[in-house]
């Protein structure tokens, strides 16, 4: 919809102002507040140029005691394995150890923030359906080994799904290399030549709790470049189905020209007129649709909304979770077949594979060091 007759067509949206608390703006986090009593009071971001410490702290005052060594032991390993997978070395050899960096980070946080007790007996949980061919246009990751062995192992990835947020629905059986692989926001571009296809990231110019004072209410508010659609000759109601979003938010009246301006269908009524406890219901509900980059410079997050294909809503992994599977895609390859990953540097997706494998592994552990803090982590800008 677009034009001053489309425009006017459109809802207005709610009265509302942005939400400050002690004396500062709120901005949009995954995790806005920090509980305090039954008030809660507003996040702050930590900077760090050791994410590790940050991951170590947060497993030593918040991991349950009888999980506590373990988790410890495999932070050890994730930090080991990390240091081989981004120094200096053999191409082939860095995907493998990055997979078993990921590997023993995820072990942790599910150990820390999840429910589970032990990895002591436990399977990756993902295999290469090596039937369905090779190369990112045809390989297939399965969830289900044939026979299903060892029914009593814990299976890793299922475990990460299960508590790592973002995860909407059941895993799929079988995921396709051809739909995770543009889902990786880092280098997206490098995967739309090489695919022949338009991009599927779309930024989000600003996104903002708003609040009604005379009624208590919280939302959430999306503003998108009106040109950023356009280019690609997608439709706002379009954009809303393909990101994950339609029936949870709507187009409304926006009179900056440029933007245009979505906001949640449902707001939130506060209780005891107090608007912040409810902040992190708000951002639960849209944070299976947002990808987001660590920057180093303010505001040190970019939030991005993804635009599934027609037909692969049911292929969308959570961020960290797609990010975590193509690793294991790669140190797969490289483990049994390191002639194949040759084939994939020297092919036309060449260039995405090696940015992936050189410039998204700062990223993961970013991210997974805000899960396991659960705070915003970023990279200080001064050294």
């Amino acid at each position: 919809m677009s034009g001053d007759a489309g425009e006017d067509a459109l809802p207005e949206e709610r009265r509302g102002i942005g939400l400050s608390a002690q004396g500062r703006k709120i901005d949009v986090s995954f995790w806005p507040i920090r509980p305090s009593g039954a008030s809660g009071v507003p996040s702050t971001r930590l900077f760090s140029l050791d994410p590790w410490a940050i991951i170590r702290q947060a497993i030593e005052s918040e991991c349950p005691p009888p999980r506590r060594a373990e988790a410890l032991a495999c932070l050890a390993q994730a930090s080991a394995f990390f240091e081989v997978g981004t120094g200096r070395g053999i191409e082939a050899a860095r995907p493998l150890a990055l997979y078993y960096s990921y590997l023993n980070l995820m072990k942790a946080y599910c150990l820390t923030r999840g429910g589970v007790t032990t990895f002591d007996r436990s399977l990756h949980g993902l295999w290469e359906d090596h039937s369905a061919g090779h190369g990112v246009e045809h390989a297939v990751l399965s969830t289900v080994k044939p026979g299903r062995p060892y029914p009593n192992d814990l299976k890793v990835f299922e475990q990460i799904a299960t508590i790592l947020p973002g995860q909407t629905a059941a895993l799929e059986e079988r995921y396709r290399l051809a739909s995770v692989v543009p889902q990786i926001l880092s280098g997206h571009r490098l995967w739309a030549e090489a695919a022949h296809e338009t991009e599927r990231f779309f930024i989000i110019r600003n996104i903002a709790f708003r609040h009604d004072p005379t009624t208590g209410d919280v939302w959430l508010r999306i503003d998108m470049l009106r040109e950023d659609l356009s280019r690609f000759g997608i439709e706002p109601d379009e954009m809303l189905t393909r990101a994950g979003l339609a029936g949870m938010f709507r187009q409304v009246r926006c009179n900056r020209g440029k933007r245009i301006r979505f906001e949640q269908i449902s707001s939130r009524p506060c209780v005891g007129g107090n608007p912040l406890p409810e902040l992190q219901h708000l951002i639960t509900e849209l944070r299976p649709s947002l990808w987001m980059t660590v920057t180093v410079i303010p505001p040190y997050r970019r939030y991005y909304l993804y635009l599934s294909p027609p037909g692969e809503l049911s292929q969308r992994l959570p961020q960290l979770l797609s990010m975590y599977a193509v690793t294991y895609w790669l140190g797969s390859i490289t483990r049994y077949r390191p002639h194949h990953f040759d084939d994939l540097l020297s092919g036309d997706y060449g260039p995405r594979i090696r940015d992936f494998v050189t410039g998204q592994p700062l990223q993961f552990l970013y991210l997974m060091a805000s899960e396991i803090a659960q705070r915003d982590v970023a990279r200080p800008s001064i050294l």
